[in-house]
Parts: structure tokens; sequence; C-alpha cells
């Protein structure tokens, strides 16, 4: 229960909170999302800042930085928080405390990205930033980017938990694709496919290896399923605007 006398009402305060910046990206849904960033380190996008901190005062000297947090807002879906939650890592049937895990559905709609700075653009005076290893979908608002500083951001002798390792990843098999949808993919949009399938993005309870499911992702559904410990990619189906 939340005491409603202690809440931020950034509104009566005088001290909105509107968004700096956008992302584009290739996820197009919450479905298939890496669950952390850096995950699927080809998955290439854009931050297109918010006027008037798209003029490039506001970012000088960040391209010193190799990587940039985003703060973010969980925009895509009602808001729904929960004091606990069942973490993909632990076979999502054990629960822990939502505040020892990543998940969205917080008391408030933020989420930590740790994205790598590509390349800082100039069009016309205004800036675009070049990002990869995203884990966002298409269109979130940006509240706040902040460089990333190794020498406290990754402390000496830091603990990761249940996460202490990386996620293992499944081999993936594009000879089930026909071969004409498979020439309609550049080389980076294969392996962002590749790198995002091979996370496995089902459900930690599902294990049908007939059913098929569909990954959004640039503009066409994704369809693949698991069988025998492999991903397999069935189809590419047009995916038109929602």
């Amino acid at each position: 229960m939340r005491d409603r006398d202690n809440l931020v009402d950034w509104a009566a305060t005088g001290q909105p909170m509107p968004p700096v910046a956008h992302v584009r990206s290739p996820f197009k849904s919450r479905f298939g999302i890496p669950r952390q960033s850096g995950l699927v380190p080809s998955a290439i996008g854009w931050i297109e800042p918010c006027p008037p901190w798209d003029r490039m005062e506001a970012w000088a000297g960040i391209e010193e930085f190799t990587h940039l947090w985003l703060i973010w807002h969980v925009h895509d879906q009602p808001h729904q928080p929960v004091s606990s939650v069942r973490p993909p890592r632990l076979g999502g049937n054990v629960r822990i405390g939502v505040f020892a895990s990543r998940a969205p559905a917080r008391p408030n709609p933020l989420g930590l990205s740790l994205v790598r700075l590509r390349k800082l653009h100039a069009v016309d005076g205004r800036v675009r930033i070049e990002i990869g290893g995203l884990d966002l979908l298409d269109g979130t608002p940006i509240l706040d980017i902040k460089p990333h500083i190794g020498f406290t951001d990754c402390p000496d002798g830091a603990d990761s938990g249940f996460a202490r390792q990386a996620p293992d990843r499944l081999p993936v098999d594009w000879s089930t694709l026909p071969s004409d949808r498979l020439t309609t993919l550049s080389d980076n949009q294969r392996a962002v496919i590749t790198e995002t399938l091979s996370l496995d993005p089902r459900p930690a309870f599902h294990d049908d290896p007939d059913r098929i499911y569909g990954c959004p992702l640039f503009g066409w559904d994704v369809r693949f399923r698991v069988r025998n410990g492999h991903v397999e990619v069935t189809d590419l189906v047009d995916d038109p605007p929602g």
C-alpha cells in the first residue's frame, strides 16, 4: 500500500518531468526485447533529443565516453506495479522482491539502460545520437542521459547475485526460412534477429516445440519455434504499423 501523503506530485510542485529525447529502435513490441541492455550488441538505434536539448551545446564533450546511462519511462502499457516478481533467469517459478530485480513492474514506471555511444550526428544544427546494444521499445521517452564512468559504475568486488553469469544462448537455425525471405534482410538485420532469438524470448514456463511465436522486429513479424535446444526461424511476415 502506498503512503499517499508521501507521493511526489510533479505537476503540483511546478516541476513537470517531460522527456529530453525519444529512442528509435528496431524493437517494435515488448515481446523479444532483450531483458538487459548490451545482450544484443547489433541492435543499433537513435536518440532523438527534444527541443531545446537538440542543440549541439547540450552534448559537447559526450563523445569522450563510450557508454551512456539512459533513464526512461515505461510507457507502452498501463502501469501495474507489484511487490514481487518471477525472474526468467530463475526459471520463472521463483519469487523475489521487485527491488531485487530489474522487472519493469516497479512502483514508478522507470527503466535504466546502459548503451554504447556509437556516434554523434548533427544535421542542420540538430543532434541525433547513434547508440548500440539497445533493450528499448521504439518510441521510448528518455527522461535523462548520463555518461558511464568506469571506476564508479563498475566497482571492484561487485556481486550480481543470481545474475552473475551472462545468459545462455541457443543456436539459431535459418535453414527453415524460405530463401526468398532471407534475401530481404540486411546483414545487420539478420545479426539483430539472430542475437535476439538466441536469448529465447519465450516466457520461461513455455516449452511447446510445435508452437510458432512472433517477434516484431524492424518491419517484420519474425516467426520462430524452439525445438531440441535450437531456435528455428520459420518465416518473416510483413508487420504493418499499428
